[in-house]
C-alpha cells in the first residue's frame, strides 16, 4: 500500500467554501499517467495536480494537471493553488523579501508564479502566462451560439463585441452578453452544443457581461474594469467551472483591442462562480508593447482546506 500526501485548497477566494476546489499532491515520483488520471477522476474536482522533480533547467518543479477526463498543458487555478500549497510549507525564513518566486514546468512551457507572503504565510499568488493570447478561427453564428447557451440572439452583446476564440494555452470561446439577467439564465443545451461546438477548436464557453450589463465601460484611471462571468466546459466533463484562470488569461487577448488605446497597463477584475454559490475573484493585468500585448498576469488568493493521505494499492 503506497501512501500519497495530498492537500486540497479553494482557489481565487480568501475564504473557505468559495472559489474553485483543487487537490494537490505536493511530492510524487514514479506515478504513471494512467494512475494520475485515475486519482483525478476519484477526486472529481475540476482539476488535480501532481508535483514532480523538474526536468527543465531553471524550473522549480514540474506540475502535471488533470481534469477528471484528461491532462491539460496549462490551467490557471491549478497553477496558483499549487503555488499556494507549496509556499504554505516553506519556512518564513526562506523568503525574507515578502514573496516567493517559483517557476513551474508545465505542458505549455515554464510558468513563473510570484506568491505574496504576510508574516511568512501566502496570501496572494500571480502567474505570468507562458503564452500570450492568440486568436482562433471564427466561431459559429450568433444565433447558433444563443441556442447552445439556451438564450435569445438578442441576449448577445453584438456590435464590436462579436463572439470570438482566444487561447493562452487552452482555447476558449468568448461570448459577451448584454445583461446580468442573460448571464444568469445561460445554460448549455447539450444537443445544440454537440452539433455546433463539440468539434470546434474552442468548445468551452466563457460567457460574460461588463459590470451590471451593457457595453465596455470607460476605464477610470488605472483602476480595473469589473466583469461578471461563467464558464461551461462540457468537453472536459465540467458542467460549470467556478473560476478559470486560463480563460481569464486569454480573455485579455479578446478585450485588449476594445480597450483604451492610450493605456499601457490594462486591468480587469473577473467575478465568477457566483451563480454556483462559489464566488471567485480573479485579477487580470496585461501590459501593452509596441506590437500588441507584451505580458498577461492572472492572480488571486487561496485557502487551504484539507490535508490527508491517498491510499494507493
Amino acid at each position: 500500500m503506497k501512501r500519497l500526501r495530498f492537500v486540497t485548497c479553494d482557489v481565487f477566494t480568501d475564504r473557505p467554501f468559495g472559489g474553485n476546489p483543487l487537490a494537490v499532491f505536493p511530492g510524487v515520483s514514479g506515478l504513471d499517467t494512467a494512475t494520475m488520471q485515475a486519482i483525478a477522476r476519484e477526486f472529481n474536482f475540476s482539476e488535480t495536480t501532481f508535483v514532480e522533480a523538474a526536468t527543465t533547467p531553471g524550473c522549480t518543479c514540474k506540475v502535471r494537471i488533470f481534469t477528471p477526463r484528461n491532462e491539460l498543458k496549462f490551467a490557471g487555478h491549478p497553477t496558483l493553488g499549487t503555488a499556494h500549497v507549496l509556499a504554505h510549507s516553506v519556512p518564513p525564513t526562506a523568503s525574507p523579501g515578502g514573496h516567493l518566486d517559483l517557476v513551474f514546468e508545465e505542458g505549455v512551457g515554464p510558468v513563473p508564479v510570484r506568491v505574496t507572503l504576510d508574516a511568512g504565510r501566502p496570501v496572494f499568488a500571480e502567474l505570468t502566462a507562458a503564452k500570450l493570447p492568440e486568436a482562433g478561427p471564427t466561431p459559429p453564428a450568433a444565433a447558433t451560439l444563443a441556442r447552445v447557451l439556451s438564450l435569445e440572439t438578442s441576449d448577445l452583446l453584438g456590435g464590436a463585441f462579436t463572439p470570438g476564440s482566444f487561447s493562452a494555452g487552452i482555447p476558449f470561446l468568448y461570448v459577451p452578453l448584454k445583461s446580468r439577467a442573460a448571464l444568469e439564465r445561460a445554460r448549455i443545451d447539450k444537443l445544440a452544443w454537440e452539433q455546433a461546438l463539440s468539434k470546434y477548436v474552442a468548445p468551452d464557453c466563457f460567457v460574460f457581461t461588463f459590470g451590471d450589463g451593457g457595453p465596455l465601460p470607460q476605464r477610470a484611471g488605472s483602476g480595473p474594469i469589473e466583469i461578471r462571468a461563467r464558464m461551461f466546459a462540457p468537453a472536459e466533463g465540467i458542467e460549470e467551472d467556478p473560476a478559470t484562470g486560463s480563460a481569464a488569461a486569454a480573455l485579455a487577448g479578446y478585450l485588449a483591442p476594445h480597450d483604451d488605446a492610450r493605456a499601457t497597463t490594462l486591468r480587469w477584475t473577473v467575478h465568477q462562480g457566483v451563480e454556483m454559490g462559489r464566488p471567485s475573484l480573479l485579477q487580470v493585468q496585461a501590459e501593452r508593447g509596441p506590437n500588441g500585448l507584451a505580458s498577461v498576469k492572472v492572480g488571486g488568493a487561496s485557502v487551504i482546506m484539507t490535508e490527508g493521505e491517498f491510499l494507493l494499492p
